[in-house]
């Protein structure tokens, strides 16, 4: 991993799948997403420079899309190769200390510690950002920078919550729900018409009736979308 001190410009690169989703995503709470990224990065590793991987979650969307230091060793997670599962038993106190380091056992490689930030508007969250750390230390009397920078939500701050890098594997599955979502508009879109239904109606039915069916909202709409083409 290159010095903080001389790290370069946008160290960090869109997940391939961010790309893919941002390129299909229009919105109109945020103007561009990739900016709003690329202005928390610069904020971010001007605060942290051990910051080598950040998440910016859309709440309404339920869309999350990554940036990553490709310079930096950041894999899967290992499983313990001594033999030992430090679960078992109880070698550790139900502390904080202690959590950390179990989670730090089973966190991806190059990410030691991470914080999470709500943001807020209008008394409600908007977005989550959760960045990534290389150090186990990083973001020690670093929140309030981190806060006042990122217009985060203090009270709502957590640390080391995700030390499994989810965030990723959320950013991962960005390009197939938003796939998902379009067909599903399109089909409750004709529900709606063929039932002289509002939208949003529709989308209620559609919805009532994949629960009672066991299946996912697109399945039932699509089922919904057949009968009545």
């Amino acid at each position: 991993m290159s010095s903080p001190a001389h790290r370069p410009k946008d160290a960090m690169e869109l997940l391939p799948q961010s790309r893919e989703a941002l390129d299909e995503y229009v919105t109109t709470a945020v103007d561009d997403v990739e900016v709003l990224l690329r202005v928390i990065e610069g904020w971010a590793v001007r605060t942290v420079p051990e910051c080598v991987a950040l998440s910016v979650t859309l709440l309404d969307e339920d869309l999350t899309f990554t940036l990553v230091d490709e310079a930096a060793d950041v894999a899967s997670a290992s499983p313990r190769t001594d033999g030992t599962d430090r679960r078992d038993g109880d070698p550790y106190a139900l502390d904080e200390d202690g959590w950390a380091e179990m989670a730090r056992e089973r966190a991806f490689t190059g990410i030691l510690s991470t914080v999470s930030l709500p943001v807020v508007e209008h008394g409600r969250a908007v977005l989550t950002i959760d960045l990534y750390a290389s150090t186990a230390h990083a973001f020690h009397d670093r929140i309030d920078g981190l806060v006042d920078a990122l217009g985060g939500w203090q009270a709502g701050a957590v640390t080391n919550a995700d030390l499994g890098f989810e965030t990723l594997r959320r950013a991962e599955a960005a390009p197939e729900r938003l796939r998902e979502q379009r067909m599903l508009d399109v089909a409750v879109g004709v529900v709606a018409a063929r039932l002289g239904l509002t939208t949003r109606d529709a989308d209620e039915l559609v919805r009532h009736a994949a629960e009672r069916a066991g299946v996912t909202a697109v399945q039932a709409a699509m089922v919904a979308q057949a009968l009545l083409a």
